[in-house]
């Protein structure tokens, strides 16, 4: 396998008329060659922000390779679009949120992913992501539109207070939100 094959198939995905079910069909597909995937997207370190772990980007589609270091946690936020993730290594807790009319998040429930798994989530889920292993948590992370044009929302991980995704202003809000206990709410 090699990252061509990758952009291929999910980009056929992505032209279906339920480009979210079909991409989830592909990510199903490819549980059972991990490694093939892993070693298609090693020429990435996967960190750095979206713009360094992102391998292809188009108006309908981007394929990210993420990784989380150990004692990782991302502040709430939105993917501005359904999203996918496989975890290809690692384990990872997602918090997922409901975001109420007037911006604040109610938590819903979390979601523990182990090497294999993998998580959906629709267009609009709100979500803290967090790397629960000793070895980094990598996956490839899937999302139905340009992840580095779409509007997207972040949460402050003390006031949840609600703003527009500022990259400048994300991984202050990522270590404040790692030095915490847990994520907001739950």
């Amino acid at each position: 396998m090699d990252v061509a094959e990758l952009v291929a198939r999910f980009s056929t995905a992505a032209a279906d008329d339920y480009p979210h079910k079909a991409a989830v069909a592909v990510i199903n597909e490819l549980k059972d060659d991990l490694d093939g995937v892993a070693d298609a997207m090693s020429y990435l370190t996967g960190s750095g922000g979206n713009a360094l772990q992102a391998f292809y980007r188009a108006q309908n589609l981007s394929l990210l390779k993420v990784r989380f270091p150990d004692g990782r946690r991302t502040p709430p936020h939105d993917h501005g679009t359904w999203a996918a993730i496989l975890v290809l290594s690692g384990s990872e807790k997602n918090s997922l949120y409901k975001r109420n009319d007037d911006g604040s998040l109610t938590y819903e429930r979390s979601v523990d992913l182990a090497q294999g798994d993998v998580i959906f989530m629709p267009a609009g889920a709100v979500h803290v992501a967090e790397c629960t292993s000793d070895q980094p948590a990598i996956g490839l992370h899937v999302y139905g539109g340009n992840v580095l044009g779409l509007e997207r929302k972040m949460w402050d991980p003390d006031t949840l207070e609600e703003q527009e995704l500022d990259w400048s202003k994300y991984e202050g809000l990522a270590q404040r939100a790692s030095a915490a206990d847990k994520a907001p709410l739950s």
